[in-house]
């Protein structure tokens, strides 16, 4: 998407939907049947890159980790989409001069400047026009800006090149999790609705209304996140924090309080408090956005909450979402478009929840976003 290499014709070949995190690398592809989509393969590979690793050394360890798992599972790929968030990308919504789609091509760097907190030289730069509207009586296009930087796109492209594959979409985490929510979500609703796709590193926040996202933003609170939190109330390794995330609880009512109590659990007690103190972070940003929304007309509030991620599966976190934001909060199936007898009986729980990204790339090739 934000790169010259999606202006070519979108093959009909299968496509790799590749989510790089920082914690592990998600795959999922999807090849079509008559018509039907079927889930060709997917694939968890945790990362255990060292903190003081180079860049260039990075790069390297996540291609071949990449180009084993195709060999290991004798995939015949060549096509692989992948995306971008957290600091290297810039999306704004903005109101824009009336243009033909030609004039926007030709003046969009001098069109997008003032919106952008980068050097304009610096990034990839692509839009996308939702409607025509109007602003003190002149006529305008409410438009998409998305900028990300060129270092960041090439980083990936270099990935996906060193691994054997062809780099057709570069897109964004966020705009990923509207195509995926398109094939998962209800037809022809219209309720505002927010995604939260909680990786180790950054949080993905989608408003999405009719079909269409209209606030984007990345939160610098998430897994790793907690991970620091358990780390200082229990004075233990990152190891064992990433343990116990996984396998306590947030302690939401009463009851859950009162048996953790009766049942000596300290590390239990300790680890929802570490957690209710992320999460209340979390719901303060995310309220941020919501406000940001509202405040830029829209006409109804979050209908609901749809959380990925890999901090989606801690027991008890929609509970605890749905008493703070005070809506229906609940854990996103990026498959669950597919039918039963076709999900692998052998893929964790856990593992199912981060696979949202991943898939969402994968469903890319069905649409095009920007042109």
């Amino acid at each position: 998407m934000l790169s010259n290499l999606t202006k070519k014709l979108f093959p009909s070949k299968d496509i790799l939907g590749i989510d790089i995190g920082n914690y592990s690398i998600k795959i999922v592809c999807f090849t079509e049947e008559k018509k039907v989509l079927k889930l060709k393969d997917w694939g968890f590979i945790p990362l255990a890159i060292k903190p003081d690793t180079s860049p260039e050394e990075k790069k390297g360890i996540i291609s071949q980790e990449i180009k084993s798992y195709i060999k290991k599972r004798g995939l015949q790929a060549k096509y692989a989409a992948t995306s971008i968030s957290g600091n290297s990308v810039i999306v704004r919504y903005v109101k824009l001069p009336k243009l033909s789609r030609k004039e926007l091509d030709l003046t969009i760097s001098v069109e997008a400047e003032p919106f952008i907190p980068f050097d304009i030289k610096d990034v990839n730069l692509t839009y996308s026009i939702l409607n025509d509207s109007t602003e003190e009586g002149e006529p305008k296009m409410d438009t998409v800006l998305v900028a990300a930087k060129k270092e960041a796109v090439q980083d990936k492209i270099d990935v996906l090149t060193a691994a054997g594959l062809d780099p057709l979409i570069i897109d964004v985490d966020s705009f990923a999790l509207e195509t995926l929510y398109e094939q998962v979500g209800p037809k022809g609703e219209t309720s505002p609705v927010l995604l939260l796709n909680i990786g180790q590193k950054v949080t993905n926040l989608s408003i999405i209304t009719g079909g269409v996202t209209r606030v984007v933003r990345d939160i610098f609170i998430a897994g790793a996140t907690l991970d620091k939190a358990i780390v200082k109330a229990l004075k233990c390794p990152v190891d064992a924090a990433d343990t116990l995330k996984k396998t306590k609880a947030v302690l939401v009512s009463d009851e859950d309080k009162e048996a953790a109590i009766e049942n000596f659990d300290k590390e239990g007690i300790m680890v929802s408090k570490a957690a209710s103190s992320v999460l209340k972070d979390l719901y303060t940003e995310v309220s941020r956005s919501i406000d940001f929304y509202l405040s830029q007309g829209g006409d109804h509030s979050i209908s609901k909450i749809l959380l990925s991620g890999g901090l989606s599966n801690m027991a008890n976190i929609t509970r605890f979402l749905s008493s703070e934001f005070k809506v229906p909060v609940e854990q996103i199936n990026p498959l669950s478009f597919l039918p039963e007898a076709d999900v692998p009986k052998n893929m964790p729980k856990d593992v199912l929840a981060s696979l949202a990204v991943a898939t969402g790339l994968a469903l890319r090739r069905m649409k095009d976003w920007a042109s």
